[in-house]
């Protein structure tokens, strides 16, 4: 049950003065006066352990708008998670009351953006639906659907076309039911085979998706994963540069963030389970830096068990220089090696000056750790205790470890990213 106290007092403490925002406050004076809600509000909220994100959406009797929506956030991923939310067949006019909202709108929907008395607006659709809906069977490896869909099997293809490939009932499902914006699924018969096939599909046509039926030697030509999978999905994608083209920080956060920066990991399988154990542990985001593996690798997409596309992830080639504007910005960057003079635990038990600052915390290659610029540039080197037998763990584990540490630590002392 939302806490609409919460959600009034969110809104004033980030200075959302806009006007949805205005009445809804007056909506809520009402509440406490009858002790009836206005249906007419749709509230969201989003954040782990406190609010980091609302989003108010009113229903707009204007024929081409579905919702008026007002995004306040203080996060990249309590907005994200804010704008995932809204549903798929609804047409949209959000207030942009901040730039950077008015970015990672782009992200996820399309549309146009507006210039009002009243302000700056963007009018348009989760990217995915109410397009050109098709449901036309794909019967043959050279359609057209299934040339694109092959691009998107090559690093190139999913960069250069801004989509990725998601396989098998349990991760489309979870892509659908997660709000990703889905552009099209291909499934064969033996997936509408059973109940839960059919349920989900008729779920995904009521949303407007474009869905096709194929055969399993289409999909086979998709994907090298054997045996081959009897639905897979084309998903947009969103891997924006950590810093912008002007050398600004292409980042938003607050003073209780936590970020995970992979560099150089090579093996996909690792640098899935390593993002899953990040979104777990509740990062505002992750960072990827170096030439390391992609995160739109199948084999990451599947280790991740839901986070790509869900948690917001960045990209930068210079882990070194990525830290260096973070600590231009008031970042605790704690860089994980065995070598480290400090164990985690001095690092928790400092915790409580380094509240007062977002922190990140960096892991390395799988073999070399991470380089030596990397390491010159960190705040504080930390290892990881170990009883003798063993020298190192694998980085999903020692990325887990570390996350879990410096959370427990800012919550003893009543403050959680």
């Amino acid at each position: 049950m939302i806490d609409y106290g919460k959600v009034i007092k969110f809104l004033e403490n980030t200075k959302t003065d806009a006007e949805d925002a205005l009445h809804f406050k007056n909506a809520y004076q009402n509440f406490i006066r009858i002790g009836t809600w206005n249906e007419k509000y749709k509230i969201f909220t989003s954040g782990w352990e406190r609010i980091d994100g609302v989003m108010l959406m009113t229903q707009e009797e204007n024929q081409d708008t579905d919702y008026r929506v007002l995004v306040s956030a203080t996060t990249e991923r309590s907005l994200r998670e804010l704008l995932l939310t809204f549903p798929r067949k609804s047409v949209g006019m959000f207030f942009l009351n901040d730039e950077w909202i008015a970015d990672r709108i782009l992200d996820l929907f399309q549309g146009e953006s507006l210039n009002t008395s009243s302000g700056r607006y963007f009018v348009g659709n989760k990217k995915g639906s109410l397009s050109k809906v098709e449901q036309r069977t794909v019967s043959k490896r050279k359609d057209e659907i299934a040339s694109f869909l092959r691009k998107l099997t090559s690093l190139k293809g999913r960069m250069e076309n801004s989509q990725f490939l998601v396989e098998g009932g349990m991760m489309v499902e979870r892509a659908f039911s997660d709000g990703l914006p889905i552009e099209r699924i291909l499934y064969t018969t033996e997936y509408v085979s059973s109940e839960e096939g059919r349920h989900f599909l008729k779920n995904a046509h009521a949303e407007n998706l474009s869905i096709h039926q194929t055969s399993g030697g289409v999909i086979g030509s998709l994907t090298s994963t054997r045996p081959i999978p009897s639905i897979v999905a084309s998903v947009h994608l969103n891997y924006p540069e950590f810093i912008n083209e002007d050398e600004s920080l292409n980042f938003r956060f607050n003073q209780d963030c936590l970020l995970l920066i992979i560099e150089n990991v090579q093996n996909p399988d690792n640098l899935g389970m390593t993002i899953r154990t990040a979104d777990a542990s509740g990062v505002s985001a992750v960072l990827i830096g170096g030439d390391g593996a992609n995160p739109f690798h199948k084999n990451c997409i599947r280790a991740s068990r839901g986070a790509i596309g869900r948690l917001p992830t960045f990209h930068v080639s210079s882990t070194n220089r990525a830290i260096e504007y973070l600590k231009s910005s008031g970042w605790n960057v704690f860089g994980a090696t065995a070598t480290a003079e400090n164990d985690l635990y001095t690092m928790s038990n400092r915790a409580p000056s380094a509240v007062v600052a977002p922190s990140a915390v960096v892991v390395g290659n799988e073999n070399s750790g991470l380089t030596d610029t990397t390491r010159n540039a960190c705040t504080e080197l930390i290892r990881i205790p170990m009883a003798a037998g063993q020298s190192s763990l694998n980085v999903g584990v020692a990325a887990g470890i570390l996350l879990y540490e410096l959370r427990r630590s800012y919550k003893s002392h009543h403050t959680c990213s």
